[in-house]
């Protein structure tokens, strides 16, 4: 389905109307269009002997030949039809135009009567024979068009087929009914010949009662296919409700389950600065009181390492906590945390700017980059599987390149791949989730191509930190 916007920037037209274009039934409508347009020198009236039928009715006066004669008329004519109306359906089911984001059915209606006509004034200019679009013929278009505007044509192939079967075999049997050619119908000439035929041998009411009831049977028949057309359109409208309400719940859970355990990290975290703050002060306190210089140290090195430790439970705590880093130490970070599971001849690392700096919270970019190395080595064969981790410096910006070599992913499953709780394996599926809300949280971008059994290339784009940057001068939040 492709969507298409008129208008320019200078206007607001390209708000207000808008077309949506299937190619695949538009194709389809194009060749049963063609197809329709070939039936009279694919079905003949004299392949089916309807005229020798009509003169044996008149010379024996037999009204079983006369019969006999409108039955092949009617599933001629129904046959030759077939394709051209669906095929004028298909093609005006294929473009639909919406105004003001209402669709306007009224121009889909003008389309399809002008699809029809075409397809009509082909036929004649090719064969010479001209379709009358008379009373059965607008009444064809109307019945399904209403069908359309109501969603109930939006069914397979083989149903579409069945309907507008059924419907043009109920209307073209009134095409052979005498009575009613005062009004617009059979005023095609094999029709006009069979009614004159009927009078001629007078059986004109057997003709009219037999055509009258199988026009009957045949719309009967395409009522209670309209009617199981409703069922079936109710029912998918519940089930896709039934599916939004689901996965509305789903959704509503998993931020429950996600808000949930970040409150219980938070508050864990946060209980880990008492006993630091304690030790650091004891530490401070033991590094006074001690004259030996290689103690005081040994002092000042642990007590290095708590401010340390606090500044990250700091960054754990607080996301928006940012401050000036350089690539090179941020990835030394995520390599130290990949290192326990990437074995060194599996991962290939390329930093061609280690001393860029940008600005972000160290713990949230090293994990975000993190997952993105944990699901490339979950996707590669343990003996084969190669990882490529780059960083490289483009214009303003850094990239930060994660590449692998494995089972890559489809274009179903990388439409689904950012959906909180979406995984392709046994896990909480809030990795790329979590990934892409840090990245964008630092004003960054993440993009990820993939091929199916080939390869995967996740890349982080992130701005570099500039001398100067109105965020540079402002002052790192304290924390706790």
């Amino acid at each position: 389905m492709f969507t298409v916007r008129a208008g320019t920037g200078g206007d607001r037209m390209g708000d207000r109307v808008r077309i949506q274009h299937n190619k695949r039934l538009f194709v389809q409508g194009c060749i049963l269009a063609a197809l329709g347009v070939a039936g009279p020198a694919l079905i003949m009236e004299e392949m089916l002997g309807i005229y020798d039928d009509l003169t044996a009715a008149m010379l024996n006066e037999r009204g079983s030949d006369l019969i006999l004669a409108a039955i092949k008329l009617v599933v001629m004519n129904v046959i030759r039809m077939i394709p051209h109306y669906l095929g004028a359906f298909l093609i005006n089911e294929s473009v639909h135009i919406y105004y003001h984001g209402k669709k306007r059915f009224t121009l889909n209606t003008v389309f399809t009567m002008f699809l029809i006509i075409l397809i009509y004034d082909m036929i004649y200019w090719l064969y010479g024979i001209r379709y009358d679009l008379g009373v059965p013929a607008i009444l064809t278009v109307a019945f399904v068009l209403m069908l359309s505007y109501m969603d109930l044509f939006s069914v397979n192939m083989l149903n579409k087929l069945i309907l507008v079967g059924s419907l043009l075999m109920a209307i073209q049997w009134l095409d052979v009914i005498p009575p009613l050619s005062e009004y617009g119908f059979g005023r095609g000439e094999i029709s006009m010949d069979v009614k004159m035929a009927s009078r001629f041998i007078r059986e004109e009411k057997l003709l009219t009662m037999f055509a009258f009831s199988m026009c009957i049977a045949f719309f009967y028949a395409s009522m209670i296919q309209v009617q199981l057309l409703y069922k079936e359109h109710k029912l998918k409208i519940s089930n896709e409700k039934t599916r939004q309400v689901e996965k509305e719940l789903y959704d509503t859970q998993i931020e429950a389950l996600k808000m949930r355990n970040s409150s219980e990290v938070q508050s864990l975290v946060h209980d880990l600065k008492s006993p630091l703050t304690t030790a650091e002060g004891l530490i401070s306190l033991a590094e006074m009181m001690e004259e030996d210089e290689l103690l005081r140290e040994y002092f000042q090195k642990i007590s290095s390492s708590l401010r340390s430790m606090g500044l990250m439970i700091s960054e754990i705590l607080y996301e928006n906590k940012k401050a000036p880093m350089e690539v090179g130490d941020l990835m030394h970070m995520v390599l130290a945390q990949v290192s326990i599971f990437v074995p060194n001849e599996a991962l290939k690392y390329i930093n061609t700017c280690p001393e860029a700096v940008i600005r972000g919270n160290k713990i949230r970019l090293s994990r975000a980059v993190v997952n993105l190395i944990t699901n490339a080595w979950n996707a590669v064969d343990k003996g084969t599987g190669r990882l490529e981790v780059s960083v490289e410096k483009k214009g303003e910006d850094i990239y930060i390149t994660v590449l692998d070599n494995g089972s890559g992913m489809s274009p179903e499953e990388m439409e689904h791949m950012w959906e909180l709780g979406y995984s392709g394996r046994q896990s909480t599926g809030l990795g790329l989730a979590f990934t892409r809300q840090v990245v964008e949280n630092h004003g960054g971008s993440i993009r990820i191509v993939s091929e199916k059994g080939k390869y995967t290339r996740a890349m982080i784009g992130l701005k570099e930190e500039r001398d100067g940057d109105e965020d540079g001068k402002q002052k790192d939040d304290s924390g706790d």
